[in-house]
């Protein structure tokens, strides 16, 4: 029989001691910053278990991204993702964006150039869909409106033309032209039969287009040193007309008769109403001040209920969009600006600044999620902002 050495607890504990000691028998211990540096700089992402989950982002926003596209560096994964479908640039020659609109699947942009084009974005990648280019001589899109199956696109001419592009195909389909005097296209607004042309005349002029056969329905003119239509909105039984005078003006019309129904007249230097638009019981007037102002009018009286005033250096208000308790309103600045003003305070709730070279929001459209700002650059571009953030951000 094999008798085995015994083994005492106290020599168990000298050899533990014995090896604590030694300190060739160790690694040198990580601290979490250490081991942290470690994996950064050894693991690769595709080293790692393939994401089964969405990135928990602990109501963080990626930064950097600005300032790494600048400095010409690789974008991460994360930022790529990120920045991809948030904005749409135009190609060499899609200059001067005017106008938008917007459907459930797309934005359309109106473009100041010669010839005029409308473009297609789709709102899920931000990129071109389709491209209508008007004929020789049809330059200078100021304005869109749009129904389920058309644009409209009015045109800066002499005389002024509206042409109806079919949304499948990005084709022409109909044109109004204006008669003697009926000149420069600069407000569009339609509803289920008419569309409503406002001119840049002296005295301004409202034209009521019938969709089906686009010919001159009806008219409005207005009267003496009533000049410059600039801006329309309407509702189911008046359209409202903003004015480029100093005082600025807004004219409720009737649609039935085409007749002045009310006139709100801006006090002391409320000036040049550039953008309408307006709710159940209200018209928003954008005006082209320094600093920008927008009017809240009611509809009853067609007087000022409440006004908003920009800061200092938020100046000239020429775009306007809302939804049920915001309006946002688009600033003439370097680098633009969209504020977002509470419609019950007439207060400044949120603004979404620009970055370097993202300059005067020309133009604005809205959807359930998103504000599409028009920046006239060149090229063209438009922003995808996410307007249900409290922080009206796009993404840095």
């Amino acid at each position: 029989m094999v008798e085995h050495e015994t083994v005492t607890k106290a020599d168990v504990d000298s050899k533990v001691t014995t090896h604590e000691g030694n300190a060739s028998a160790h690694h040198t211990k990580y601290t979490d910053g250490e081991a942290q540096t470690t994996v950064k700089a050894n693991v690769e992402v595709g080293d790692l278990k393939t994401p089964t989950k969405n990135l928990a982002m602990n109501s963080n926003t990626l930064t950097g991204l600005k300032a790494a596209i600048l400095a010409g560096q690789p974008l991460t994964y994360e930022q790529m993702i990120a920045v991809a479908g948030f904005a749409w640039t135009g190609a060499t020659g899609e200059n001067s964006p005017r106008a938008l609109t917007q459907d459930t699947d797309y934005v359309y942009v109106g473009l100041a150039i010669t010839p005029a084009k409308v473009i297609k974005i789709a709102k899920a990648t931000m990129t071109t869909e389709a491209t209508w280019t008007g004929e020789t001589g049809e330059n200078a899109c100021s304005e869109l409106t749009s129904d389920d199956d058309y644009v409209y696109a009015g045109l800066e001419l002499d005389p002024g033309k509206v042409i109806k592009i079919s949304k499948a195909t990005m084709a022409t389909v109909a044109t109004w032209t204006g008669g003697a005097g009926e000149s420069q296209v600069e407000a569009l607004v339609q509803d289920a039969d008419y569309v409503y042309a406002g001119l840049w005349t002296w005295p301004a002029i409202v034209i009521k287009i019938a969709k089906a056969t686009m010919t001159t329905e009806d008219s409005w003119t207005g009267e003496t040193n009533e000049d410059d239509c600039i801006s329309l909105t309407l509702d189911d039984d008046y359209v409202y007309a903003g004015l480029e005078l100093g005082p600025a003006q807004v004219k409720k019309i009737a649609k039935s008769t085409m007749a002045t129904v009310a006139t709100w007249t801006g006090a002391g230097d409320e000036d040049r109403c550039y953008a309408l638009i307006q709710d159940t019981d209200y018209v928003y007037a954008g005006l082209d001040t320094i600093p920008a102002r927008v009017i809240k009018i009611a509809k009853a009286t067609m007087t000022t209920e409440a006004t908003w005033t920009g800061e200092t250096g938020e100046n000239k208000c020429w775009a306007l969009t809302q939804d049920t308790n915001y309006v946002y309103a688009g600033i003439i600045v370097n680098p633009g600006k969209v504020i977002k003003i509470t419609k019950s305070s007439a207060a400044t709730q949120a603004t979404w600044t620009g970055g370097d070279g993202e300059d005067v929001a020309i133009c604005l459209t809205r959807d359930n999620d998103s504000v599409y700002v028009g920046l006239n650059l060149s090229p063209a571009r438009v922003m995808k902002i996410n307007s249900r953030r409290r922080s009206l951000q796009f993404w840095e």
